[in-house]
């Protein structure tokens, strides 16, 4: 085994290519479906039974699935704003795998401009967020 900024090479090799098949899947759902739409097909994937490891290793995991898709979304499809598209590989990976999850999607003012923001919640906790600040900018409009 080989490790590399905190992968284990190659067994992590399929995470880190699926992030990216992700990805790109939900960018192509975005312009073809309505977001409550896709919502609903990932929540149909069900709980994922039980998970077939441990919830510490399926939070390592999920940590090395946000690093990943933060990779390829600033590196390769140059998208500033990764939120959505990887809140939703997130959240599909979390169904699949029997982690308790639920994505929030959110708007907030800048002045005169509105902006959008979608985090996840993880057994009923913010992932990788400020919940304060969350609270503070952004009113939810849509979970699921």
């Amino acid at each position: 085994m080989w490790k590399y900024k905190g992968y284990e090479l190659p067994q992590d090799v399929p995470l880190i290519i699926g992030a990216l098949c992700g990805l790109l899947y939900y960018e192509m759902m975005l312009h073809r479906r309505p977001l409550p739409t896709i919502l609903a097909e990932i929540r149909g994937l069900g709980d994922g039974g039980s998970s077939p490891v441990s919830p510490a290793k399926a939070m390592v995991k999920l940590d090395k699935l946000w690093r990943a898709c933060g990779f390829w979304m600033m590196r390769l499809l140059r998208s500033p704003r990764p939120c959505l598209r990887r809140g939703l590989v997130l959240y599909h990976w979390c169904r699949k795998n029997g982690v308790d999850s639920k994505l929030a999607v959110g708007v907030g003012k800048d002045g005169d401009v509105l902006k959008g923001h979608a985090w996840l919640y993880v057994n009923g906790h913010v992932y990788r967020e400020d919940p304060v600040l969350l609270a503070r900018e952004y009113t939810v409009m849509l979970e699921g």
